[in-house]
């Protein structure tokens, strides 16, 4: 099995753990950009693809085991299990992205 296949693999493994619509999209999401990047050849563009998708592996996975802990707590006093996803984004961050993933956002801020 290739890395790439790996951790794409292990991308949609962890968002097994999301409520079902946010899994969806974060399936989708994944699915399409590891499509569409199927055919790109210079390995900088992949390099930084990866890393990215790696981070982003990481931060679900620390996001997962924590909220798994909060709903433990929470329901031995008996509130509801609720999930925190993902992080917040900086001013900086959000000016820096170029249309296209700035659109995406968007998106996915509405859904």
């Amino acid at each position: 099995m290739t890395k790439a296949t790996s951790l794409y693999r292990r991308l949609l493994r962890v968002h097994r753990l999301l409520p079902r619509e946010i899994r969806f999209v974060g399936d989708q999401y994944v699915r399409a950009e590891f499509r569409n990047h199927r055919s790109v050849t210079d390995q900088r563009l992949l390099d930084q693809f990866f890393k990215q998708w790696a981070m982003y592996l990481e931060t679900m996975e620390h996001t997962a085991m924590k909220n798994s802990s909060n709903n433990k707590k929470q329901s031995s006093s008996g509130g509801g299990a609720s999930w925190d996803v993902g992080k917040h984004l900086d001013r900086e961050t959000v000016e820096s992205l170029d249309d296209d993933k700035a659109e995406q956002l968007l998106d996915l801020h509405r859904a």
